[in-house]
């Protein structure tokens, strides 16, 4: 059988072209990668740091540049990015609200608090003592009730804290009526019988009564003629050389 000879356009099944035709052309454009399904490293990263919060601003900064870098080249992880950012900045919120809590707590507490005062002794004039004053001189001007020594002028004693070691406190004062000076031993019998008068109740019901007694200081001719009248009435420990440690209870 014969085949009848090919058409215009069809090929000679028994030629082989040794030549073949060039590849299509292909057209413009840009080569397709693989496609970026990955969660950005950067993001884990930051919401890791958010949460354990040890590391400062650092979860905020990894946070930043994870969702640059997601909207340059996608993948995912832009919420997890999103998380750390939040919780870096509730961390550091936190962090410096605590701070200042702490600090305004002990500023109060310092504000609330007094501080000790160091009280030192204060020297005043004799004739100046007042009720209530606790004193140290350890040259008294009068001797205790019931003993016979010579006086000694006194012109100032040092007023001291009651509630440390003293000589004396004053109990009361009163003033002398006389118009002429006493002699001296008139002067020492008003005054111990004046002071006898006006505290020696007070001291009997004092706890501690059987170790208490009497003193006095009265004005000196100098101070007479200066105006002075007052006698000074003090508690005073009963024994020579001890001293009071508290105020009177009585």
């Amino acid at each position: 059988m014969s085949y009848p000879p090919p058409g215009p356009g069809q090929p000679d099944p028994g030629f082989h072209d040794p030549y073949p035709p060039p590849p299509m052309p292909v057209g413009p454009g840009h080569a397709a990668g693989p496609p970026q399904d990955k969660t950005n490293g950067l993001a884990i990263a930051a919401f890791v740091t958010g949460l354990l919060g040890c590391c400062g601003i650092v979860g905020a900064v990894l946070g930043a540049v994870a969702l640059r870098q997601i909207g340059d080249r996608g993948g995912k992880g832009r919420g997890l990015a999103i998380a750390g950012i939040v919780l870096s900045a509730l961390w550091i919120v936190g962090g410096v609200a605590g701070y200042l809590v702490i600090r305004g707590s002990d500023s109060a507490s310092s504000a609330g608090t007094p501080k000790p005062k160091t009280t030192r002794p204060q020297k005043i004039d004799a004739y100046t003592m007042k009720v209530g004053d606790c004193i140290n001189d350890p040259i008294s001007s009068g001797a205790p009730a019931g003993e016979s020594g010579p006086p000694v002028e006194v012109e100032s004693v040092k007023k001291v804290p009651c509630a440390g070691p003293h000589d004396g406190e004053v109990l009361a004062v009163f003033k002398l009526t006389q118009t002429v000076m006493p002699d001296e031993r008139q002067m020492s019998d008003l005054a111990s019988a004046g002071c006898k008068l006006r505290i020696q109740r007070r001291l009997d019901r004092d706890p501690a009564a059987a170790h208490l007694t009497r003193s006095f200081y009265y004005p000196t001719a100098a101070s007479w003629r200066d105006g002075d009248r007052a006698v000074t009435c003090l508690a005073v420990n009963a024994a020579d050389g001890k001293k009071l440690t508290r105020r009177i209870r009585g």
